[in-house]
């Protein structure tokens, strides 16, 4: 049996992160992959990306660390951007440039962000002016026609899901490390909650076809977070990471 750790939009939040290694530490993992979104947010860019370099991973890159390579040599009036950027060494921002987007491991796992085709969409979700749902068992087969792996692994929409289709596949979303909650602002405006402050990953054990999924929340102090997020001048950031959900006031706001 082969034990893999899953982690994702880690967004900057080192206390989150270093809480998931150390209980990844004691899992007797074998492979971990990251599925980007490493730096971008209220917290600790450069730290968390010292970190993460450290510890043996497969990486590819997320929606935002595709931004900050593009707005490096041109002002963002994206919230935390700037400060981000001013935050990174040239050696991360060097390791952000080799990231790929997408990556197969060991023919088990495809490995995306978003989409195979873009790392801004959901795998899972379908936002509405109703809400968001769920792709039905039909949608996502067709979505995965092109892919041999068994396991679709994705992040972005910071909610930790697994959903195993009809035709034997299986796509998982571990959920967020460092953000448990967003407000989303695309066509239509929607919330993005796991509905818990806890730092998350999945645990996935292979053995032959047998395969044991298990999503892991891991306690740490969110409220030291929040409160950084608020120094830094995010409020809403504070918020989301201290509650995991949208605060009313975001909700008509």
């Amino acid at each position: 049996m082969k034990t893999y750790a899953i982690l994702s939009d880690i967004h900057g939040n080192s206390l989150a992160l270093q809480a998931v290694l150390k209980d990844i530490q004691l899992k007797q993992v074998d492979t971990i992959i990251n599925l980007g979104d490493h730096v971008f947010g209220a917290l600790e860019p450069e730290v968390s990306a010292k970190i993460i370099q450290q510890v043996n991973m497969l990486c590819i890159s997320g929606n935002t660390d595709r931004e900050i390579l593009e707005s490096l040599d041109k002002p963002s009036e994206k919230e935390n951007m700037e400060r981000v950027k001013a935050d990174l060494s040239v050696q991360t921002i060097n390791w952000l440039k080799n990231l790929p987007t997408t990556a197969i491991c060991d023919d088990l796992f495809f490995v995306c962000h978003g989409t195979p085709e873009s790392d801004n969409e959901y795998f899972l979700e379908k936002v509405t002016a109703h809400g968001v749902f769920v792709y039905n068992d039909e949608e996502l087969i067709e979505k995965t026609k092109y892919i041999k792996q068994r396991i679709i692994l994705c992040g972005h929409s910071h909610v930790n899901r697994v959903v195993y289709l009809s035709n034997g596949k299986i796509i998982l979303n571990p959920g967020s490390v460092g953000l448990p909650a967003y407000l989303g602002n695309g066509e239509n405006r929607f919330a993005m909650e796991s509905m818990t402050p806890h730092a998350k990953y999945a645990l996935v054990r292979a053995d032959g076809d047998c395969i044991f999924i298990e999503q892991v929340l891991c306690h740490y102090n969110w409220q030291r977070a929040s409160k950084a997020a608020l120094l830094n001048g995010s409020e809403k950031w504070a918020q989301f990471l201290l509650h995991g959900r949208m605060p009313k006031d975001l909700r008509v706001a």
